[in-house]
């Protein structure tokens, strides 16, 4: 059986993940971004309501993940804030205008964490431009995920880069697939054997809603749990 993390942006969404067989939720909010750090009230909800694992996103904007210090400094307030709350994980991700790790950075975050909470570093490891080595770095820096789509645009084309990061990582760090995976080709990746999967399971909610150009912001699309996805992927994974 392999594991599957899925991305919830509501308390709503978190709790059917779990109904429906999830072994973990990444937390985030505005799906439609890519995901951004998820407010304080979210993720104390989930906490409180859910019995699964919860690793929260700290992205602090939408776009890049070059961050300047100011962000960083964002980054790590909230980092303040999850210790308190004692969640299983966090998911992060840097990349500077190079494609490489800005490792100082990443050092000011990490030593907010003091090692104690899991990280994921997030599919901004598809843009670095050395992941050979910088998986090695990660390991070094007590990173227990990469989430990747092996440089492709969903996971199923990444797949034998994914499986070469895989053999390269030798059990040091688990390689977590994630993009564009569904009911359709999840069966593709119990195949490979992965020990985790990540997807998002979504649907767009407000397609009913009409233009309007005098309210833009009802235009902005709002994500819910596909719950025939789930169904179909928990009865090919024996849950």
């Amino acid at each position: 059986m392999i594991k599957i993390e899925i991305c919830c942006s509501s308390i709503e969404s978190a709790l059917m993940a779990q109904k429906f067989g999830a072994s973990r939720i990444e937390l985030c909010s505005e799906i439609f971004l890519g995901g951004i750090t998820p407010s304080i009230g979210l993720i104390e909800s989930c906490k409180r309501d859910l019995k699964i694992p919860i690793r929260v996103l700290l992205r602090p904007r939408g776009g890049d993940f070059n961050y300047n210090d100011e962000e960083i400094k964002v980054i790590i307030n909230d980092l303040v804030r999850l210790k308190d709350l004692e969640v299983e994980g966090v998911v992060i991700g840097l990349s500077d205008e190079k494609g490489a790790i800005p490792l100082p950075k990443l050092e000011k975050i990490l030593n907010t964490i003091d090692g104690k909470m899991n990280l994921t570093f997030h599919k901004a490891f598809d843009y670095l431009k050395k992941p050979f080595q910088d998986l090695k770095t990660l390991v070094e820096f007590g990173f227990d995920t990469i989430l990747t789509s092996g440089g492709k645009k969903t996971a199923e084309e990444g797949i034998n880069f994914i499986n070469k990061l895989r053999s390269v990582a030798n059990g040091k760090i688990s390689i977590m697939p994630g993009g564009g995976i569904n009911s359709d080709n999840f069966k593709g990746f119990i195949i490979h054997n992965y020990e985790w999967i990540h997807l998002s399971a979504k649907k767009q909610a407000n397609l009913e809603y009409k233009k309007n150009i005098q309210i833009p912001f009802l235009e902005q699309p709002i994500y819910i749990i596909d719950t025939d996805i789930l169904q179909k992927i928990k009865n090919q994974n024996n849950i």
